[in-house]
């Protein structure tokens, strides 16, 4: 398994608003920076999902940018492995046609790409959902895909975080 972790933007976000809001636990936000940020690698699609809240959030991303990976364009073996999913995906006759159509159009499809391509694990707060079949969650195409999947707490074990 490769040492990478792909951040889902649902991380920073729940982190952010539920878990660890900045004036109340400074010492994450200085932890992901100091025990993870040369693990961690953030998509473009995810950046701009975070950007885009306009809040905190926004201004700590946009101010330690460049502690971060930030992957801009996918390389080919990324669009292989995203042609090979999304083909999966509508091949399926489990899903909705709306859950087809958005999981393409958002970055969490990006996400499973990049860890298929790479053997990059995912850290996100979705569950796997066997029986969903309105919206299609990322541990569900990583247990197809064999993909390595993570939530926070683990990634804060497995990066060694201290608060």
């Amino acid at each position: 398994m490769n040492n990478n972790y792909l951040i889902d933007s649902n991380i920073f976000i729940t982190a952010h608003r539920l878990l660890y809001p900045f004036d109340i636990a400074p010492g994450f936000w200085g932890q992901l920076i100091e025990k993870a940020s040369e693990k961690m690698i953030i998509i473009e699609k995810v950046n701009n999902e975070i950007v885009r809240g306009g809040d905190q959030l926004t201004e700590w991303c946009i101010e330690n940018k460049d502690k971060f990976n930030v992957l801009t364009i996918p390389e080919t073996p990324v669009i292989e492995a995203y042609s090979k999913i999304i083909s999966s995906i509508n091949d399926s006759e489990h899903y909705k046609l709306s859950a087809k159509e958005e999981f393409a159009s958002v970055a969490d499809s990006w996400l499973c790409a990049y860890g298929l391509a790479y053997d990059y694990t995912i850290v996100t707060n979705e569950k796997y959902s066997a029986n969903s079949k309105k919206k299609i969650f990322i541990p569900n195409v990583c247990d197809e895909f064999n993909i390595n999947y993570i939530d926070l707490l683990q990634f804060m074990r497995e990066t060694e975080f201290r608060l």
